[in-house]
């Protein structure tokens, strides 16, 4: 979805959309991006991992379908073809919870998760160099569709029924002769093996006290307050590039190539939230995110949006990575769905703000600079946010460290 530069650019070649009807086609997508994984959320919890991945590939297939499909002055055929391949993304969220296999690393392994979603921007460029070597943009998004019959039968037979990832297990037989004394000294010792760990407070608890519980209504504000500008930052690249000087859409394609190859950087994400803490991870997103958006305000050669893009890329697949890595690390997997779906549907609706941001920008040059420092303002804002909830996780790293030396001794 967020490869939508080079899509954008293959159908102002062929003709027939406006550049406010595109950004109009661009909006229907991002928008089920975020507000459809509410739903999604509420399906995995429900009705399990397979069921709900295999409902959003099949999305992803039918609004791959209508892109291929679909005249290139069919507006209502693009935005409904991008709502599909949105609702799509659903698929992500569903199979996020297997970072809980990785208790030490939960984080690591869920922004490798993210990073792989990062990777999926690549598809719009390379169904582009498909239809430019000669398939049309028919071949191109047809032969996607395949791609994405194949992972549905793939799906059908790997992902679990449920919702967890955890093998199920059987409960070891017990010797009959074993001695009691025995088995208990066993017991501490396998306890001794085990790592320490911080439990946050909000582990266990219900999902009515997780939704409105001070840290994730902050996170959720948080999240909406920067993917707004992170959307219009897309929507927008590829009209501000030309406006300085990309006549042959390169930098708009460097930008796609840009964005989809931050991917191996994802890890570093988690590994930050797991090593540093998740407020540092959300405070690099944040920054990364507003010099992006600095950089496509000032007047610069066009070459310095290379600095820009790839700002904006990492910063933006930080951004997504810690926003998941938060809820599964701070607040579990028992209700992971709701929360993000939650979270997801929150952003989506102030998200909507892009289209009339992108509206305003079109009228006139001047606009056009506003809606840039409104990004980075937004940006600024969440700032304060990622130092009151690094002071919360100092806090209880403190507690911990406090306890282990007390709990050792009771032992």
């Amino acid at each position: 979805m967020y490869g939508w530069p080079a899509l954008r650019r293959d159908l102002i070649d062929e003709g027939g959309l406006t550049e406010n009807e595109l950004g109009a086609v661009f909006t229907c997508g991002a928008w089920s991006v975020q507000g459809g994984r509410f739903l999604v959320g509420i399906a995995r919890d429900k009705y399990g991992t397979r069921i709900t991945v295999c409902v959003c590939l099949v999305m992803v297939l039918c609004g791959s379908v209508l892109v291929a499909t679909s005249a290139s002055d069919n507006l209502a055929g693009m935005c409904f073809g991008m709502l599909f391949l949105g609702m799509g993304s659903g698929a992500q969220l569903c199979v996020q919870p297997v970072a809980g296999l990785f208790p030490e690393a939960t984080s690591t392994a869920m922004a490798s998760l993210s990073g792989a979603f990062q990777l999926s921007g690549l598809v719009f460029l390379a169904c582009s160099f498909v239809a430019g070597a000669g398939a049309g943009r028919f071949g191109a998004y047809m032969g996607h569709a395949g791609l994405v019959a194949l992972l549905f039968v793939f799906s059908l037979k790997a992902l679990p029924m449920g919702v967890s990832f955890e093998p199920e297990e059987r409960p070891p037989e017990r010797p009959v002769a074993e001695d009691e004394n025995e088995a208990a000294a066993k017991d501490d010792v396998d306890s001794n093996k085990k790592p320490p760990t911080r439990t946050p407070r909000h582990f266990g608890t219900s999902r009515g006290h997780l939704l409105t519980c001070d840290e994730f209504i902050g996170l959720v504000l948080w999240f909406s307050v920067m993917v707004t500008p992170s959307q219009y930052y897309v929507l927008s690249v590829g009209y501000q590039l030309e406006r300085k000087g990309d006549a042959d859409g390169a930098f708009s394609r460097a930008f796609s190539l840009l964005y989809g190859f931050s991917a191996p950087l994802a890890p570093l994400a988690g590994a930050c939230a797991d090593t540093l803490g998740v407020a540092f991870a959300q405070f690099l997103a944040t920054l990364l995110s507003l010099v992006g958006y600095a950089v496509l305000f000032v007047d610069a050669p066009l070459s310095a949006q290379y600095v820009g893009m790839a700002s904006y890329s990492v910063g933006r697949m930080f951004l997504f990575a810690t926003f998941f890595a938060n809820i599964g690390r701070r607040f579990g997997y028992t209700h992971y769905g709701a929360l993000v779906g939650v979270g997801m549907l929150a952003s989506a609706v102030l998200s909507m703000l892009q289209y009339p941001m992108f509206q305003a920008a079109l009228e006139s040059r001047a606009n056009l600079r506003l809606m840039n420092v409104v990004c980075v303002v937004c940006a600024a804002a969440c700032l304060p946010y990622c130092a009151w909830l690094g002071a919360r996780e100092r806090r209880e790293w403190r507690g911990a460290r406090q306890r282990a030396p007390a709990d050792a001794n009771a032992a």
